[in-house]
């Protein structure tokens, strides 16, 4: 006689789920098996294939006590999908439930559907063969640029997120969320994992005295290539992933992000992060790696908008990424000390928060300086 193999705390049950499943997913046939992808640092991600093989993804709220009451929103992830859906030929996958009955699985959860293509994962798009990187790069571009023009009240997501004050806002979330975090204590230890930075106020109160003029728009929040999923065979965005930071917002904090990889450099032999670049963004490789340069590429996202980012605190809002990046990686370390979250891949988030952080306050620092230098002329 087998022994069963011992559930761990990523299985879900799935006789319960897809029980409930086939109410909504007409050509469903039981039985399911649910497989976790990933290491779930945030909303824990699955594969639920169904007797026919047929493939859906599952999206949920991880277990246990969320630290912050905006993150792992699940429901807003549903909406965010289920609106840009309605746009003709915009690149989302379709949903088809959201499941707020924590009974099910335990926590909150929607599914959608399975769409197959190329996940890039390497920001040097490594994987891609250089005659398919420059499309491939205008193609993510001109797709948050068509995000960013779409009409937020038009498809129902009034009411998604405030219109003004953007950057203001979010530095007082990020400061109340770093506090909140400095304070979770480490189960084994009992010791608090303490700030991010020893400067973070530093770093917060400089971009709440310089912030861009308001404007707004449906941003993503977390945009680069390995939150979309490239055509099968063509260097072509087919499916934008992962909406869990979407909001009404300003688009200049996607516009940063997406070019990430230009602008946020490593340091050699340092671990790095799938926002940064490596040698083939340098001017002098990017045509022979097969690369745009930021400057094409920002020039088309202004083209679709008819707004440049560049004309606009450009360089602040390098350094709110890297405040905004830092504090997630803060809160990934949080749920890491807690025992919420897959301890395999925590010692990069360590690495993270402090390369971010320590980035945004040098950056901060040189503009403060060249103040001082304009000032003295």
């Amino acid at each position: 006689m087998s022994t069963p193999t011992p559930k761990t705390r990523h299985d879900l049950d799935d006789a319960a789920l897809g029980k409930y499943l086939v109410d909504y997913l007409p050509n469903l046939q039981l039985p399911i098996v649910s497989t976790k992808i990933g290491y779930g640092q945030s909303n824990p991600t699955y594969f639920v294939d169904d007797a026919s093989k047929t493939r859906y993804i599952l999206r949920k709220k991880p277990a246990g006590t969320i630290i912050s009451p905006v993150a792992h929103q699940v429901d807003r992830e549903y909406r965010v999908l289920k609106a840009l859906g309605t746009v003709d030929g915009f690149p989302v996958p379709k949903v088809y439930c959201l499941c707020e009955d924590a009974s099910i699985i335990g926590t909150a959860f929607y599914v959608m559907e399975f769409v197959k293509g190329r996940i890039i994962t390497d920001p040097n798009l490594s994987t891609l063969a250089p005659t398919e990187r420059r499309a491939a790069w205008f193609s993510l571009v001109s797709t948050l640029a068509w995000l960013h023009s779409i009409d937020a009240d038009a498809i129902g997501l009034a009411g998604f997120g405030k219109k003004t004050g953007f950057y203001t806002r979010h530095c007082n979330t990020f400061s109340r969320i770093e506090a909140q975090q400095a304070k979770v204590k480490d189960v084994k230890t009992g010791k608090e994992l303490g700030r991010a930075h020893p400067q973070f106020d530093e770093i917060v109160d400089f971009v709440r005295k310089n912030v861009p003029s308001d404007r707004a728009s449906i941003v993503h929040g977390d945009y680069k290539f390995d939150n979309v999923i490239l055509h099968p065979t063509e260097p072509r965005v087919i499916a934008i992933l992962d909406w869990e930071l979407s909001t009404i917002g300003h688009p200049l904090m996607d516009a940063v992000y997406v070019v990430g990889p230009y602008w946020n450099r490593g340091t050699a032999g340092a671990p790095t992060r799938d926002d940064m670049g490596g040698k083939v963004y340098d001017p002098e490789n990017q045509r022979e790696a097969g690369m745009p340069s930021m400057g094409e590429l920002m020039d088309e996202y202004a083209r679709i908008t008819g707004w440049d980012p560049r004309r606009d605190q450009w360089e602040v809002a390098k350094v709110f990424h890297l405040m905004r990046g830092g504090t997630i990686s803060h809160g990934i370390q949080a749920r890491t000390i807690s025992g919420q979250a897959s301890s395999e891949f925590s010692h990069i988030y360590f690495e993270n928060t402090k390369r971010s952080l320590d980035a945004a306050l040098r950056m901060v620092r040189e503009m403060k300086e060249m103040e001082k230098e304009k000032s003295r002329i």
